[in-house]
């Protein structure tokens, strides 16, 4: 007991031991704010996590549009592909129904020149009975 008095009544000791005090408060506190700095990087991180599988989620309904997408354009691509054959062929068939509708109004200004001539002959052979 004596030597707790000793070292109570040493004021070199003492002072050491009021240093001491202070920089374990010191020390607290910093620990402290580093918990508290943990524990809010720890509420980020959550954050972030939420955010990330969000994003996540966002990226993968993005993926299964753009694969039902692209599918949907290849059928598209498809059709436009039969429809342009299609309408290549009715081109044709077009252009040979107005040949055949020249040709055949060509022929009519024939027969209706040849049916003028007919006609007139047949005029003059009645006139000439």
């Amino acid at each position: 007991m004596e030597d707790c008095v000793r070292i109570v009544a040493d004021p070199q000791l003492q002072r050491n031991a009021d240093e001491l005090k202070q920089a374990n408060a010191a020390l607290n506190s910093d620990l402290n704010g580093k918990i508290e700095d943990i524990q809010n990087l720890k509420h980020e991180l959550e954050e972030a996590a939420t955010k990330c599988r969000e994003y996540q989620r966002k990226i993968d309904q993005l993926a299964e549009n753009t694969a039902v997408l692209t599918t949907q354009k290849a059928d598209v691509d498809k059709q436009v592909a039969l429809l342009s054959q299609a309408l290549e062929a009715t081109k044709a068939e077009l252009k040979t129904t107005q040949n055949n509708a020249a040709f055949l109004t060509d022929e009519n200004k024939v027969i209706l020149q040849e049916k003028a001539v007919i006609q007139g002959q047949f005029k003059q052979l009645q006139e000439s009975l």
